[in-house]
């Protein structure tokens, strides 16, 4: 039993090693998803506020907690920009992250690692004539047996809350 849990070690270690990092950073840093990873989502929410209303709460990680409860911690820098490093806590793990993309009031992207599982998440803004926001949130994970730890229902509830979360509040600040 001990040296089948030490070779699984071994496996997760060996599994995060490599030039996935890299890889996930390039796409990120072009507003993308990985395209060959095995858990991806893309959706769509368009909420009755600015992007600049909409913007001030997306790029400041430390107020997540308060309009998202599924986020309940968060330690983020005062200020974004690219390279910029945070962490957050969502389904009882640790998320360390790093910007790769950062377009004041029109898009965001970022890395995230947890133990052995690489995500990517993207945003866009796209204002519309009406004076609405279509808001738009891309996801991709890989990571060594994924697919037994996160399931893509999972990965699209997730994204999901997000997005109403985050249409909630905006539109509270709108009114």
């Amino acid at each position: 039993m001990r040296r089948g849990f030490s070779l699984l070690c071994l496996l997760f270690s060996l599994s995060a090693c490599g030039s996935s990092g890299v890889r996930q950073s390039s796409f990120a840093a072009q507003g993308k998803i990985d395209p060959d990873a095995p858990r991806q989502t893309i959706q769509q929410i368009s909420i009755k506020a600015s992007a600049a209303k909409i913007w001030s709460l997306l790029a400041d990680p430390q107020s997540w907690p308060s309009w998202n409860p599924s986020i309940p911690q968060t330690s983020a820098p005062y200020v974004l920009q690219n390279g910029s490093l945070f962490s957050y806590n969502a389904d009882g793990m640790s998320i360390h992250a790093a910007i790769r993309e950062y377009i004041p009031l029109q898009a965001m992207a970022w890395t995230g690692d947890v133990l052995n599982f690489h995500a990517i998440q993207t945003w866009t803004l796209s204002p519309q004539a009406d004076g609405s926001t279509l808001v738009t949130i891309s996801e991709s994970v890989s990571g060594f047996m994924i697919g037994v730890f996160f399931s893509q229902a999972q990965l699209e509830t997730d994204d999901h809350t997000w997005l109403v979360n985050l249409k909630e509040a905006a539109e509270r600040l709108s009114s």
